[in-house]
């Protein structure tokens, strides 16, 4: 226990003395500072995250080629967006592309039907929206010219096309509208954090054994201690960065919460019920111990530096599918055949299993058995690691292959 305890010190006080690891734990309170910030040094207005990155054209030229009402269209189109400035041309289709790509229109639009037109756009934009108020405005005239074809005012036909439907939901168990964003972030630090730590402690252990350290350090203390006094280490000094990094994040918030009171992502990210940040913590922890164990034990076996991505790549792989599925199924179904076997084998679990209690509905039975299989399987696989450890340790050279490993472990017992 002593050795335990004096390996996971120095990795642990290692990590959070070092230069780059602080910088990069206040780049990112300072970024999130700004952010949760700005509302108040804006005057109280908070960032509109539901249009982030939405474009509308606002130099429009309109043109028709058949009998069509510009003025009524031109008119949806200015209430539909805002700042727009409408121009009713009679240039030619050469003139008008010419005008666009010389920046006097941002757009022009010529209208071939009643239901079809030509947009003429020098850069199409990824986010640019504007053909959705276009396609809406053409579809409203469409539909207000045949009610008033039938007989109805344009009362009564304005009166019919914006009825609108009022409804109200009745939620049993999760509503994924709210869970989705911070259930979003958090497999994403969770994959950050293992793909990070993980290399730190890969390259830490490559680094070790290239300089012949290693050798004195398996000779002074068991595997065992080794094992997990480098991966708790370095896993104690991920936890205290995340909850630095969070803790700002949550002060930030309740500092300036009256300013974010209608923004729906932000209030859903903070607004995390308490019993999801008790399963974060326990699918975190073990998630980050069964991927390092395995990082620590594989690059132990490599005599270059240049060998460890190599020998780690199974291991990396294997993490980014996990990451792959629960972000698909979190856009579809969280609750399908494949999430739920995800959800009880151990190197997909962290992420499957917590997206499902965030997401879904999970009987109890089936999270205790989840549970179960992980940290039975991380203990193992820790021991595991601790003996692949322990026998990488004194070889050089090229990797071994399967088989002389699987008898090299039957040979060797860790103490």
């Amino acid at each position: 226990m002593k050795q335990f305890k004096t390996i996971f010190s120095f990795e642990f006080l290692g990590y959070i003395k070092n230069k780059m690891f602080i910088g990069l734990t206040l780049v990112v309170i300072l970024v999130m500072g700004i952010v949760l910030f700005y509302p108040s040094l804006n005057g109280g207005k908070s960032v509109d995250m539901g249009n982030i990155g939405v474009k509308f054209a606002q130099n429009i030229a309109l043109k028709t080629e058949t009998d069509y009402d510009l003025g009524r269209l031109s008119g949806y189109i200015t209430q539909s967006i805002e700042g727009a400035n409408v121009t009713l041309s009679d240039k030619t289709d050469e003139e008008l592309k010419t005008a666009v790509s010389e920046g006097e229109y941002d757009i022009a639009v010529i209208i071939t039907s009643p239901l079809s037109y030509r947009y003429i756009v020098d850069t199409a934009g990824l986010t640019d929206m504007t053909t959705a108020v276009i396609d809406e405005a053409l579809g409203y005239e469409y539909q207000t010219s045949i009610m008033l074809d039938a007989g109805l005012n344009e009362e009564q036909a304005q009166k019919i096309l914006t009825a609108t439907v009022e409804s109200e939901a009745e939620i049993i168990s999760t509503d994924q509208s709210q869970s989705f964003f911070y259930t979003y972030i958090l497999m994403f630090l969770l994959y950050f954090a293992v793909l990070v730590y993980g290399q730190y402690v890969a390259q830490g252990v490559a680094v070790e054994k290239s300089s012949r350290t290693m050798e004195m350090l398996i000779t002074h203390a068991d595997p065992v201690s080794l094992m997990f006094g480098k991966i708790l280490g370095a896993g104690a000094a991920g936890f205290t960065q995340l909850i630095l990094i969070l803790g700002a994040a949550v002060g930030f918030y309740s500092i300036n919460k009256e300013y974010w009171q209608d923004n729906m992502i932000v209030n859903s990210i903070f607004d995390m019920p308490l019993k999801l940040v008790a399963f974060t913590v326990l699918f975190f922890s073990l998630g980050f111990l069964i991927y390092s164990f395995m990082y620590g034990a594989l690059a132990s076996l490599a005599s270059r530096l240049e060998d460890v991505s190599t020998l780690t790549m199974p291991v990396t792989f294997v993490m980014i599918f996990a990451f792959m599925l629960t972000i698909f199924s979190m856009l579809s179904n969280v609750d399908s055949p494949l999430m739920k076997v995800a959800s009880f084998f151990p190197l997909t679990s962290p992420m499957a299993m917590f997206t499902r209690i965030a997401m879904g509905n999970v009987p109890w039975y089936q999270i205790l058995i989840s549970v179960a299989i992980l940290i039975a399987s991380t203990v193992l696989i820790g021991y595991l690691a601790a003996a692949i450890y322990r026998i990488g340790v004194l070889m050089y050279g090229k990797p071994p292959k399967f088989n002389e490993l699987s008898r090299a472990l039957k040979n060797n017992k860790v103490k």
